[in-house]
């Protein structure tokens, strides 16, 4: 009971927050003539934070797992149009149908240690699919899933290779549930990615913050922001600063 009370909470305190950073998208834009397009898209002003309090020294990559709707609820549309190369890689072909007429560089794929087929459980909620298997669905509220499709299996490593990408500037991850998965399909020290956004909260999903802090405490990377659903990690290994 004391664990449903509280998911209903976080719940509860999320939707108020989507609210708010929905608001604050549509009306406060960035003041910096450095940015040819100043309108911010994260959910929970993942972008926002990102852009007033890191500085990067070049226009850099973002790779976007799970990207999701091109603009909507997006973290990596605000950098696309100011010059990044973006990467979205998503498993719902309806999605992917969605992010190529606005998005650059499409992938449909779902990321995995082995490549090939992989089946992908869609939800009438395109944001909740994935490939985790269905009863791992632990969270408040029961998943509502349409059917399982096969969809292409990739280590991020063969799609980052065929880009030809190096270092990685931001990796955002949000797969429901597979996320420690996707970070073993690429080489880290060949792409060291400098800031991270993963999920760690889901309604399918619950909370699996300790796992994801326990994870990234063996690795040189630091704890800079949390937000209701994401965490942001900043390596202290490479060329990051912070702006305050």
């Amino acid at each position: 009971m004391k664990r449903e009370l509280s998911n209903l909470i976080k719940l509860l305190y999320s939707a108020v927050m989507m609210s708010f950073f929905g608001f604050k998208n549509k009306y406060f834009k960035l003041i910096n003539k450095d940015y040819g397009y100043t309108k911010f898209h994260s959910q929970f002003g993942e972008d926002r934070y990102i852009v007033e309090n890191i500085e990067f020294l070049q226009k850099g990559v973002f790779i976007d797992i799970g990207a999701g709707h091109p603009t909507y609820l997006s973290n990596s549309y605000f950098f696309e149009k100011n010059g990044w190369k973006c990467i979205c890689i998503d498993a719902d072909i309806n999605q992917i149908e969605l992010l190529k007429r606005e998005r650059l560089n499409v992938e449909w794929a779902a990321i995995s240690l082995q490549e090939g087929e992989i089946s992908f459980n869609q939800s009438f909620l395109p944001e909740l699919s994935s490939t985790l298997q269905k009863g791992k669905y632990e969270g408040l509220i029961k998943i509502p899933f349409r059917d399982s499709v096969k969809v292409p299996a990739f280590r991020l490593g063969t799609l980052l290779e065929k880009y030809n990408i190096g270092a990685i500037d931001i990796l955002d991850i949000d797969v429901e549930g597979t996320e420690l998965e996707v970070w073993k399909t690429f080489d880290y020290e060949k792409h060291k990615p400098k800031v991270v956004i993963i999920e760690y909260y889901g309604l399918g999903l619950g909370d699996n913050s300790e796992k994801f802090l326990n994870f990234f405490a063996k690795l040189p990377y630091k704890l800079v922001h949390t937000t209701c659903t994401n965490f942001i990690f900043v390596n202290h290994e490479t060329s990051v600063k912070f702006l305050k």
